[in-house]
């Protein structure tokens, strides 16, 4: 974008020589000697230019304060105040310059507009922040929560912002860009355990990478909005791949390596570290990883995005949005738990597809990536990324998400209508009225004087994803050994003609976060053997309190978006998987990050799923018997009916079987950083190793034809369960090119005890539900005692 300098007779450019000398010339009773650390170097012509370093800024406290509805008897006031404990910003601890910000400012005119153009540098730093906690001033003496831990944020690179406008700064007409540079951050969270360990949770190399056109502006009722349309005008937004800033040091070799190494415009890569020493506790090895750090997982995403918008605002009088404040007697005090006041966003965005129009000006379409976090791992792209139907964008939308401090026992969820209308073979219907209340937490109130659980919640209304991959292909990160990169024959795997599918729709959700001091004795975490061990025997381990409850729908009204898992084949657009997946999901607890994994405890956890197990065409594609050149292309069938039905999955013909899951209970849980390639051929993996004891006596597994509806029904489950899970990527020891697997592994009853034992107590057929009969014809029970169960998947693409 460029703009016109409006002409100005040139100004006076001080610099630090030419001050002195004035202030000398000047008539003063006393001169200080003057040096550049000490003062800032401004430049004028047609605007202005700012140089400061700073030393070290101590803060002793942060806070926001959120009007909430309460329903507690002792609540004098409905405000709530999130506070972070002992800011702290100073130069970065891997770097030897100061702390030094840069801002450039200048001014002209764009057709008699003001415009602008801001650039601002921060050079690398470290923030640091003591413990974050939530209180209630009203009470006598400040009763907080427990504290949240502590947060870092440390950045190897500059940080850069941009912004060149055409008429001042806020303009709904008149077009701008933006250029946001957050890269090579990494975000930690600590924890100190029982035995005074320091753990940590980290975000490595978290990039924002963004430039965008569009249009800033401030509406009255849609707040802060960044939109790249307007009219007939098109911007866009592209998610820049950054530069690791250890490429120096790594074996660039990689999927995106070359003469250096590059990582996704957004990326997102959690890594966990244990017995971190806490003099030290934000070092860096020579590939800038912390220390000792080893990756669980990364998601990421890079090209061209259009049609979008992020939208900020405040919301006021938010009605029943997560329901009535429940106190801890659970009593209704008819007091809206959103309160008068929070924090409202919402995002959206269509993907770019392969030779998008988009894409002639500049850019590349739009990929997805997940894989292994850190170097040395493999992982998974997902691109030529398109709509249900071929012709449609891909696209992203966040929903309305609302961000809320809370003083309640229980919020509420949407109800799924698909659940409360569908039945199991039994005639019980898929949900009840109580199974959308979701407990934030379920100590008792005698235990909560001095400890109480406030909640910071993050509510989600009408999210969506969907994104058809046609392109999918196998990555290796920087610093993997030459033996252990793929063939990728084709081009890179950039010809690949297959691909995965992980579209959402209409996703509800509420997580809420909370300090807690959990039991320590009923806190676990497991090892890659499936060994379980307490944190300690006693006392209190800091954990970060959770809630989690969410919701998807299957299809909307004409099956144009879904919530489904599906393999595809690009080529021929077949899709083969889980389609059409209403489910509903709540439990809460609390997360730890002992002994170097994620660690998951749930209280009542309850998970209900309804789904087809489907293989077919997608909608709109043209058969592969009637394309041009096949035998029968000309026939009557194929001149009657070519195309697949765009409303197809909103049909039942490509069902195999229906499927009904509803089960709950008490759940252990851990996710143990296991991606790096390893030399004995392990590695490079997720695992997710726990237990599960089953409660109530609504646990069932039912499995149903599409055509009549009859179904087997495992009824009535009981029992415990252990699992040792793991996903999966390798190289295929014939073709040299990546894989997937999925390793499962269930131990029944692993307690061996009598109440452990797994049982289906009633293994039932249910006839058609057109014979009107709800009752199932009980074919007997099924137990087993103990023992193992094991599967592997292994997924091998053909070129």
């Amino acid at each position: 974008m460029n703009i016109k300098q409006k002409k100005c007779p040139k100004k006076i450019i001080l610099n630090t020589l030419s001050l002195s000398i004035l202030f000398v010339h000047m008539s003063a009773h006393a001169l200080q000697a003057l040096d550049d650390g000490d003062l800032r170097a401004i430049n004028g012509q047609d605007g202005i230019h700012i140089e400061a370093s700073l030393k070290e800024s101590n803060i002793k406290t942060l806070y926001w304060t959120d009007q909430s509805g309460r329903a507690e008897s002792d609540a004098t006031d409905q405000s709530l105040t999130a506070i972070a404990n002992t800011v702290k910003l100073q130069k970065s601890n891997i770097s030897s310059t100061p702390l030094t910000a840069d801002m450039k400012l200048n001014m002209g005119t764009v057709d008699n507009k003001v415009a602008t153009n801001l650039d601002l540098s921060l050079s690398p730093m470290l923030l640091t922040v003591e413990s974050f906690q939530i209180c209630d001033s009203a009470i006598s003496g400040t009763r907080c929560s427990a504290k949240i831990g502590s947060l870092a944020v440390q950045t190897t690179s500059n940080t850069h912002f941009g912004l060149k406008t055409t008429n001042g700064i806020l303009s709904k007409t008149d077009l701008a860009e933006l250029n946001l540079g957050l890269q090579n951050a990494n975000i930690y969270l600590g924890q100190v355990s029982a035995s005074g360990q320091l753990n940590q949770l980290i975000l490595k190399n978290f990039n924002f990478n963004f430039k965008g056109q569009g249009f800033i502006f401030v509406d009255p009722i849609e707040g802060f909005k960044l939109q790249t349309n307007s009219g007939t005008v098109n911007g866009y937004v592209d998610l820049t791949r950054v530069v690791d800033s250890a490429s120096a040091n790594l074996v660039n070799t990689g999927t995106y390596g070359g003469s250096s190494t590059t990582n996704a415009g957004l990326n997102l890569e959690i890594m966990l570290n244990k017995g971190v020493t806490s003099t030290n506790a934000y070092s860096l090895d020579s590939t800038n990883t912390p220390t000792g750090a080893k990756g669980l997982i990364r998601v990421g995403a890079s090209g061209r995005m259009v049609n979008s918008f992020l939208q900020f605002r405040g919301m006021q009088n938010a009605g029943n949005l997560l329901g009535s404040a429940i106190n801890s007697d659970k009593a209704d005090q008819n007091k809206g738990i959103a309160g008068e006041s929070g924090i409202a966003f919402r995002m959206k965005t269509d993907f770019t597809k392969d030779s998008d129009p988009m894409l002639a000006t500049g850019g590349s379409a739009t990929t997805l990536e997940i894989g292994g976090a850190g170097l040395n791992t493999y992982g998974f792209e997902f691109g030529n990324l398109t709509g249900l139907l071929k012709s449609n964008r891909a696209s992203f939308d966040t929903g309305d998400v609302y961000i809320n401090l809370t003083d309640s026992k229980q919020v509420t969820l949407p109800e799924n209508k698909v659940f409360q209308d569908s039945v199991f073979g039994n005639g019980q219907k898929l949900t009840s009225l109580d199974d959308y209340k979701q407990d934030l937490y379920t100590t008792v109130a005698s235990n909560l004087t001095n400890n109480r659980p406030y909640s910071l919640v993050t509510s989600i209304r009408g999210g969506e994803f969907q994104a058809i991959s046609r392109r999918g292909r196998f990555t290796s990160s920087a610093n993997v050994a030459a033996s252990n990169l793929f063939s990728n024959n084709a081009n890179n795997g950039l010809d690949n003609k297959w691909g995965l599918a992980l579209p959402f729709y209409n996703l509800n959700a509420n997580f809420a976060i909370s300090g807690v001091n959990a039991d320590a004795s009923s806190s676990y975490f497991f090892d890659l053997n499936g060994n379980k061990t307490k944190v300690a025997d006693s006392g209190t381990t800091p954990r970060l309190g959770f809630s989690l409850g969410m919701s998807t729908q299957g299809k909307n009204a004409d099956g144009s978006k879904t919530t489904s898992i599906m393999v595809i084949d690009g080529a021929k657009d077949y899709y083969m998987g889980l389609r059409n997946v209403d489910m509903l999901l709540k439990g809460n607890g609390n997360i730890g990050v002992e002994n170097g994994s994620l660690n998951l405890s749930l209280n009542n956890m309850l998970v209900v799923m309804a789904a087809e197990v489907a293989a077919g065409y997608l909608p709109g594609t043209t058969y592969a018997s009637c394309l041009t050149g096949a035998a029968n292309a000309g026939s009557a069938a194929c001149k009657a009916q070519s195309v697949s039905d765009i409303k197809n999955f909103s049909k039942s013909d490509d069902v195999l079987m229906g499927m009904k899951v509803r089960f709950g209970g008490d759940m252990n849980l851990s996710l143990i950083p296991n991606s790096e390639i390893l030399a004995d051929g392990t590695g490079s993996r997720l695992s997710v190793i726990g237990d599960l004891k089953l409660k109530g006596s609504t646990n069932t597994i039912q499995i149903s034809d599409p055509i009549n509806g009859s179904a087997l029904g495992l009824d009535n489950l009981t029992g415990e369960l252990g699992f040792n899970n793991a996903i999966v990527i390798g190289k295929n020891s014939s073709t040299g090119d990546g894989q997937v697997g999925f390793n499962a592994s269930l131990q029944f009853n692993p307690s061996n005890s009598a109440d452990g034992v797994f049982r289906a107590r009633d293994l039932n057929f249910y006839p058609p539900a057109s014979t009107g009969v709800n009752a199932g014809s009980r074919l007997g029970e099924v137990a087993l005692t103990g023992g193992r169960l094991t599967s592997q998947f292994n997924i091998i693409p053909r070129n």
